[in-house]
């Protein structure tokens, strides 16, 4: 699915060309693609999408986005809002500033900030914005974070951009993967888990593999599952799920990325399970404190490089 969509993507983002000019023909096939500098102002591309061709302006002015905000703001778009949590420990929390925050994900919210052009994860939104300016919907699933830039690089003319933000994460990722490699660490399995508290309707430890790290720990890093959380990965098929106090000592791997909730003190930390964790005892455990949930909340690539420092520094400082 995921190779699928990917050249579903890649493959369809057409040629440019330029609307209200009666001496200017779209281009063919044979034809060299028009550069990003000599674009006319009212120039537009046509981009193929999961929900059909649309035309977008080449160089939008006036973008409004939703979960992609980290995307975005590497493109070096003009964000004018954004439907996003931020938080300061985000690593482009200073771009918000410029940014209205949409509270409420409605037309007559979006309508008043008149975007040129809506990004979205969520195909509902198509028809919910259509009449507002173009939607450029792009699915969570099937996609890589890295896919995903380079594609909204491709749709918006930043394509300069994207591919600058992709080198220079792969560069700190493949000198990340020699450290990984040692043999304090080669071999090893690591979990991501974090305490919701012993009662309530969210409670007990939750493992993660998407959220909280999780695309870089797992997807990027490859770094292993211990095999029994593999096996209730693979069985239930959810990427994210409970373990109750009494058997989550089971499914600790090597090495625990234990993240805290802002404000709570763990529970679970306080019990005789937690302390007879063998990567607790032996010192492989990298807290992650609850004002780092911003860091770690999205997974673009300026989230995914700014984890992979912390990320690399936490793990880096147990061997010492």
């Amino acid at each position: 699915m995921k190779k699928f969509m990917t050249l579903f993507f890649a493959v369809l983002i057409t040629s440019i060309f330029v609307v209200g000019c009666s001496n200017t023909a779209p281009q063919s096939n044979n034809e060299p693609a028009i550069s990003d500098e000599n674009i006319p102002d009212n120039a537009t591309r046509i981009v193929s999408t999961v929900m059909g061709d649309i035309e977008v302006p080449a160089n939008p002015e006036r973008v409004v986005v939703n979960w992609y905000i980290g995307d975005v703001f590497a493109l070096r778009l003009n964000v004018v809002g954004h439907n996003a949590w931020d938080q300061e420990t985000m690593p482009f929390y200073d771009k918000f500033a410029s940014s209205t925050k949409i509270e409420n994900w409605e037309p007559e919210d979006v309508m008043a900030l008149n975007p040129d052009l809506i990004v979205t994860y969520n195909e509902e939104d198509f028809e919910k914005f259509k009449k507002i300016a173009p939607v450029l919907v792009i699915p969570e699933s099937g996609i890589s974070s890295l896919e995903r830039i380079q594609l909204l690089g491709d749709a918006t003319g930043k394509s300069a951009e994207a591919e600058a933000a992709i080198k220079a994460f792969e560069t700190k990722l493949a000198d990340a993967k020699k450290i990984l490699n040692s043999d304090a660490f080669n071999g090893k399995t690591f979990s991501i888990m974090e305490d919701w508290g012993a009662s309530g309707e969210w409670s007990g430890i939750y493992y993660e593999t998407g959220s909280r790290g999780g695309t870089l720990v797992y997807e990027y890093l490859k770094l292993d599952y211990p095999d029994k959380l593999k096996k209730l990965i693979e069985e239930s098929g959810a990427g994210r799920g409970h373990l109750s106090y009494e058997v989550a000592h089971e499914y600790f791997g090597d090495y625990i990325l234990w993240c805290r909730q802002e404000g709570k003190e763990s529970e679970y930390a306080k019990t005789d399970l937690w302390k007879s964790i063998p990567a607790v005892a032996e010192g492989r455990l990298v807290e992650i404190p609850g004002k780092y949930q911003g860091l770690f909340f999205y997974s673009d690539v300026t989230s995914l490089t700014a984890q992979l420092d912390y990320m690399v520094n936490a793990l880096n400082s147990l061997t010492k």
